[in-house]
């Protein structure tokens, strides 16, 4: 029995490598065709000049349009085929500034109210620092990208457990279907449509493979009132998880 266990384990684990690779392949030799179709339409819109007409110039911008968002697809794609393969540095990080230094990013130009609390004891931590802030960023980027209210607000609170730090990030936004709740973590899948937001949805995919990666998890739920309540469980002590 243990035999026949080990020999599935094996196989799992070629399988997974396999599938990786096939992915790094497809998301690289693609970019090259893909990148071959924007030039030619540059080239087209230039060889017309003035005299074509409107349509035609939608149309050619339509077209780069999609070849952008597919590329940005493919690297989002690449990025989760790698997750458990990049960014592995463990140093030290002060959790409070680096979260601050998140919502600075987006503070010059999203028009969002942000309000941090943090009720922690221990600020310095050794982690997986590129990782801890990819996740935070993601979903910091959904409460803003889709939040279409006036008054828009996104609340971080952060509060320090015995084994981990839970980060709880919410906004007053319009919250997320309870039908399509199921489906976030899922690589592309988005709420709205991709010719309204301009995203991959690819964003909560990656995060949620980084946080099985570190032994954590992350968790989503309808705000009381509205909007969205993700609660990450970052852990203080990290044994990656391949």
């Amino acid at each position: 029995m243990e035999e026949s266990e080990k020999k599935c384990q094996e196989e799992l684990v070629a399988l997974k490598k396999e599938f990786e690779e096939f992915i790094y392949i497809v998301s690289h030799d693609i970019k090259s065709p893909m990148r071959a179709i924007s030039n030619i339409t540059t080239w087209i819109e230039e060889d017309l000049g003035s005299v074509v007409n409107q349509d035609v110039l939608t149309n050619l911008g339509l077209l780069k349009n999609r070849v952008y968002r597919l590329e940005n697809m493919m690297n989002a794609l690449l990025e989760l085929s790698r997750v458990d393969r990049t960014e592995l540095e463990f140093y030290e990080l002060n959790i409070t500034k680096m979260i601050a230094n998140c919502i600075d990013l987006f503070d010059r130009e999203s028009n969002v109210d942000f309000h941090f609390k943090a009720d922690i004891i221990n600020e310095n931590c050794v982690t997986l620092g590129v990782k801890m802030q990819k996740v935070i960023m993601s979903v910091l980027d959904n409460a803003v990208r889709f939040h279409h209210e006036e008054n828009r607000k996104v609340f971080i609170d952060i509060v320090e457990n015995d084994n981990d730090y839970e980060i709880k990030i919410s906004d007053n936004g319009p919250g997320i279907p309870e039908q399509a709740i199921h489906k976030i973590f899922s690589i592309f899948y988005t709420v709205n449509s991709k010719d309204i937001v301009d995203t991959t949805g690819a964003g909560l995919a990656i995060s949620c493979k980084i946080m099985k990666l570190v032994g954590g998890k992350i968790e989503y739920s309808p705000d009381v009132h509205s909007g969205s309540v993700f609660t990450i469980h970052w852990p203080k002590i990290i044994t990656l998880k391949n």
